[in-house]
């Protein structure tokens, strides 16, 4: 019988035993698998690397918009001051609509070279400009004297009176000898040939005109 207690007893004190130690190895916390915890760690590395490329594109952007506004300025092109041309006045003669000389002044840029080509081409415009056509066909000259020859189907061979006729061939012939003192004489033909109209007759070298 006090076999039978002994071994209880020992038995009681064994399950004691056992009972201290386990509760003495029970330590509560929380726990984390290491692959969940690699992949926290990866993913706030990821985190802030995202934050520094945002970061750095943001200032990339700043500096490309700074850069672009640099470059637009860079090309924008400096204006230049628009300087008023030189020009000279020219004597000329017009014909108006009594078949009379007109005396006009026009403007001629300064570094223009005036010659009796300049001066037969302007007094043309400005007949053109009351509607009257002169047909040119060229303008030469020789020593003194200046040629200028028509087309026969145009004025002052066509479509004109005497009257007309006269004061367009006095036009010419004045307007080049009062701006030109090297020329003071006009011979006037028609294709390179004799002028002559129903008006008036020339010979091939015949003068019309002498200052």
């Amino acid at each position: 019988m006090r076999r039978c207690y002994k071994s209880l007893a020992l038995i009681f004190l064994l399950v004691a035993a056992l009972s201290f130690s386990g509760c003495g190895n029970i330590r509560l916390k929380t726990f984390k698998d290491p692959d969940e915890t690699g992949a926290d760690i990866k993913e706030n590395e990821d985190s802030d690397t995202d934050s520094e490329d945002i970061n750095t594109l943001a200032e990339k952007n700043d500096s490309d918009e700074t850069g672009s506004d640099n470059g637009a300025q860079d090309d924008k092109p400096t204006p230049t001051a628009i300087q008023p041309l030189n020009n000279i006045e020219l004597l000329i003669y017009t014909v108006n609509s009594n078949s009379e000389l007109d005396p006009v002044t026009a403007l001629v840029p300064a570094d223009t070279k005036i010659t009796p080509q300049l001066i037969v081409e302007t007094v043309v415009d400005s007949m053109a400009d009351r509607s009257l056509v002169i047909g040119i066909e060229s303008v030469t000259t020789k020593d003194d004297a200046v040629i200028i020859s028509f087309f026969k189907d145009q004025p002052p061979l066509t479509n004109v009176g005497a009257g007309l006729e006269i004061a367009i061939l006095d036009a010419l012939a004045q307007s080049i000898t009062e701006n030109l003192d090297e020329y003071n004489k006009i011979i006037y033909r028609v294709e390179g040939g004799p002028y002559a109209s129903g008006h008036i007759e020339l010979g091939l070298d015949e003068v019309y005109f002498e200052d």
